[in-house]
């Protein structure tokens, strides 16, 4: 799980006290300089801002000639290795100094350079990690030249929140990497791959257009990157589709339209997943269902062309290949397209497909029998001009969102129902880009019990996130949206809209 760093030892406070030798046989007492407005020991968060006033006396009396300096250690300890922030009495800046269990030595000295009096204060500063539990929100400003996250807190995503505003850590790869990520993040996603004593693989990964990085969950640096993350990866470029973490231990990345494996506890790397089939690029950003949590690492794809589904249950085999799931289906679904695919009720591997002849169809496969569940859906109830979709692995449930509304597709006594929810952006300007189902960081990805573990949130598995962009002011925004797992419907509850965004496009939960 994510460091967080609490600790308290005794401050350090140092005075520096002067005097002047007036001669060698009197000696008068000299006016003293008192400093107030800086606190012995602050706590702050990688990312925050530090705000402080130094207020400086002599004797008493304000004194408009001394010259002052704020400066803090590089690395904790390390007072010799010192950056200078400010030559005012006023401290405004950015904490990028990396979380650590030892405090940072924050100092500021006023001087009288006509008597040679000067005066130094310490402050202890603790830097701990920001990026615990919450939303991790990649966007872009330039139209996906680049690309920063920022990190959402609040009650509904973050465990223990307790304030009533929201807390935002901004631009966080530009404070750690000294400029914004190049390119379009197409996918981000949190993975933990450690067993608590040999090794500590843990990582932010982002997937570009370009490259797979897997980023230091505390600072946010890049620990790794493309071919050090692949076992005999020889490509030059890593054109990330798609990332996710399922059966527990397992993630799977789509790059350059192929499909590679991870196993925790194995060697920590990505192998390319087996398929005897062809082509070979079959895989597609939104063709790779599987199964969440404590469901023993299933997953299957739709091959468009033939319309057939191939299954691999890969925990316990290793690497093995995909087979041809022979169930059949009742359907032509040759030539049709993976709209959306993922998590289903009760572990199943759950698709929404479009048919070559124009009909949707939600098909589960249930990995105890590789048995083929199959709906075929009313188009003219099917909402109009949807293009971003949702699936639930709590409920029999496909959301469904066009430029400017939202709708449901529930599973009831064997039959579908359509709902078009009453639900609109707050912004005239606004338009969807996007929606996902809620799941806390750790859901899917660690070796937790569903019921075991001790900071579930009431609102995990239990709220859909619809993602809007204004082009006139340049700003997205989260809406976090509880719904009834029977109906589909939104209920009175309403968890928040977040803002200050550019365009999103991708989001994931991060680890407590």
């Amino acid at each position: 799980m994510m460091k967080r760093i609490a600790i308290l030892i005794i401050p350090l406070v140092a005075l520096l006290s002067c005097y002047k030798d007036l001669s060698t046989e009197a000696y008068r007492t000299l006016p003293g300089i008192e400093i107030s407005g800086v606190p012995d020991t602050l706590e702050t968060l990688y990312g925050e801002d530090i705000r402080l006033r130094a207020t400086v006396t002599l004797d008493g009396k304000e004194y408009d000639r001394f010259l002052y300096e704020w400066a803090i250690d590089f690395k904790p300890g390390r007072t010799s290795d010192r950056m200078s922030l400010s030559e005012e009495a006023d401290l405004s800046f950015r904490v990028a100094n990396q979380p650590n269990e030892s405090p940072y030595c924050l100092s500021f000295t006023a001087s009288d350079p006509e008597s040679g009096l000067s005066k130094t204060v310490f402050c202890h500063v603790y830097v701990r990690s920001s990026l615990g539990e919450g939303l991790l929100v990649a966007h872009t400003r330039d139209g996906g030249a680049t690309s920063d996250f920022d990190l959402l807190a609040c009650s509904a995503v973050t465990y223990g929140y307790t304030a009533t505003a929201p807390r935002y850590t901004r631009n966080i790869y530009q404070l750690a990497n000294g400029q914004p990520l190049q390119g379009r993040v197409n996918a981000v996603l949190p993975v933990v791959r450690s067993d608590g004593v040999v090794y500590n693989e843990t990582y932010i990964l982002a997937g570009t257009d370009e490259h797979l990085l897997a980023l230091d969950p505390l600072t946010f640096t890049v620990a790794k990157q493309d071919g050090a993350l692949f076992n005999s990866y020889r490509e030059s470029s890593f054109e990330v589709h798609n990332l996710i973490n399922y059966g527990q231990i397992m993630t799977a990345a789509q790059i350059n339209g192929k499909l590679y494996l991870n196993i925790c506890h194995t060697n920590n790397v990505f192998n390319i997943a087996g398929y005897s089939g062809t082509p070979a690029d079959v895989f597609t950003p939104s063709n790779v269902g599987y199964c969440y949590a404590v469901q023993q690492s299933d997953i299957t794809f739709f091959n468009e062309q033939q319309g057939k589904f191939y299954y691999m249950h890969a925990q316990f085999s290793g690497y093995g290949s995909f087979a041809q799931v022979t169930d059949p289906i009742g359907a032509d679904l040759a030539g049709g397209k993976s709209l959306w695919a993922g998590a289903g009720k009760e572990g199943r591997c759950a698709f929404l497909i479009e048919a070559a002849d124009g009909n949707h169809h939600l098909v589960y496969l249930h990995p105890s029998d590789k048995e083929l569940i199959h709906y075929q859906l009313d188009a003219g109830q099917w909402l109009s001009g949807a293009k971003y979709y949702a699936l639930c692995d709590n409920s029999d449930i496909a959301f469904l969102a066009s430029d400017d509304k939202v709708a449901s597709v529930t599973i009831l006594g064997g039959s579908p129902v359509y709902r078009e929810i009453n639900w609109k952006p707050e912004g005239k300007n606004e338009i969807i880009t996007g929606i996902k189902f809620y799941t806390q960081g750790w859901y899917g990805a660690h070796g937790f019990d569903y019921n075991s573990y001790s900071f579930q949130l009431p609102t995990n598995r239990m709220q859909l996130m619809i993602f809007t962009y204004d082009e006139s002011t340049g700003e997205g925004k989260i809406y976090l949206k509880p719904f009834n797992v029977s109906t589909g419907l939104f209920t009175f509850r309403d968890n928040g809209v977040y803002g200050g965004f550019g365009r999103i496009t991708a989001v994931t939960s991060t680890f407590k």
